[in-house]
């Protein structure tokens, strides 16, 4: 496993490319816990959540309580360069998007589940 620092280190591109996957993740494990919907049900009630507008807003609303590292890693995230923009939103949910995936994915490999578990219960679970 990298020492923190070079988890701190890592493009912050890359960073969101895991957080990507790693919220989809949880998004979808917590539906299959609690719904009882067939998977074209749960694929809907996902995609409310695993998309950039959405991402983007949990990111404004978690900004207040972001430690100063956690605030580095975003501002990393944000001044990478796009090459792509997703689908259905505007470049600005993107980047954002980006940035929460970027904290995503430092979390998950720094082990920080409890901070990463708290996130996703204090304002991802109340939007299902």
């Amino acid at each position: 496993m990298d020492s923190k620092n070079e988890i701190y280190l890592k493009n912050a591109l890359v960073l969101a490319y895991l957080g990507d996957s790693v919220f989809s993740t949880m998004v979808r494990e917590y539906l299959v816990k609690n719904y009882n919907l067939k998977p074209s049900g749960l694929n809907k009630l996902a995609n409310t959540i695993v998309c950039a507008k959405m991402q983007a807003q949990i990111l404004e609303e978690i900004k207040p309580i972001l430690t100063d590292l956690e605030q580095e890693i975003m501002l990393r995230a944000r001044n990478s360069h796009l090459n792509s923009k997703a689908k259905h939103s505007t470049l600005t949910e993107y980047s954002k998007a980006t940035q929460f995936e970027a904290l995503i994915g430092y979390w998950y490999l720094h082990n920080e589940n409890e901070r990463l578990t708290k996130i996703f219960n204090d304002y991802v679970v109340i939007k299902l």
